[in-house]
């Protein structure tokens, strides 16, 4: 657990998520396009609880939740990847408390998880279209790949130079 700080009051503080969660995080999710868009393209929808631990490789130790002690405010998974890659994956705010920095404060925890395990990079996907979500990760050290991306999509890599492992 990480405590990052407070927000009115309440200690923010990053965690691993349960099956609970899911079931709060998936009412965040209101229409097919914000579904694709945030879990890509294996979750159907509209999402059944009793299948999205499955879709999204559930597990209590690649998911992660920021909250602060009342609410869930925000998620996301770091997968293990073939060659000792991680990948963040489905990170989302919930939609009342987006623009207030969280969904920075849930990527610098995955990042710090990953500057922990024995990592060569971490990697994500990310709509082109969603310039939010494009600009934090650039701004964590996150960089295209170009010849992994498409025209509706970018692969980025953070290297082991900025993760420090």
């Amino acid at each position: 657990m990480t405590d990052l700080n407070r927000n009115n009051g309440k200690p923010m503080q990053c965690r691993n998520a349960t099956e609970a969660d899911l079931a709060l995080i998936m009412l965040w999710v209101t229409d097919a396009v914000a579904c694709r868009r945030w879990a890509g393209p294996n979750v159907s929808f509209p999402i059944k609880a009793a299948q999205l631990a499955v879709e999204i490789e559930f597990d209590s130790s690649n998911s992660y939740v920021l909250d602060n002690a009342r609410d869930v405010i925000a998620f996301g998974q770091l997968l293990d990847k073939k060659h000792g890659v991680l990948h963040f994956a489905r990170i989302i705010v919930n939609p009342g408390q987006r623009g207030e920095g969280y969904g920075r404060r849930i990527c610098q925890h995955l990042i710090d998880v990953a500057e922990k395990r024995d990592c060569q990079r971490v990697s994500l996907n990310v709509y082109r279209h969603n310039h939010r979500a494009l600009s934090l990760y650039q701004s964590l050290g996150f960089k295209e790949v170009v010849a992994k991306s498409s025209n509706d999509s970018c692969f980025m890599v953070r290297t082991p130079a900025a993760l420090n492992c």
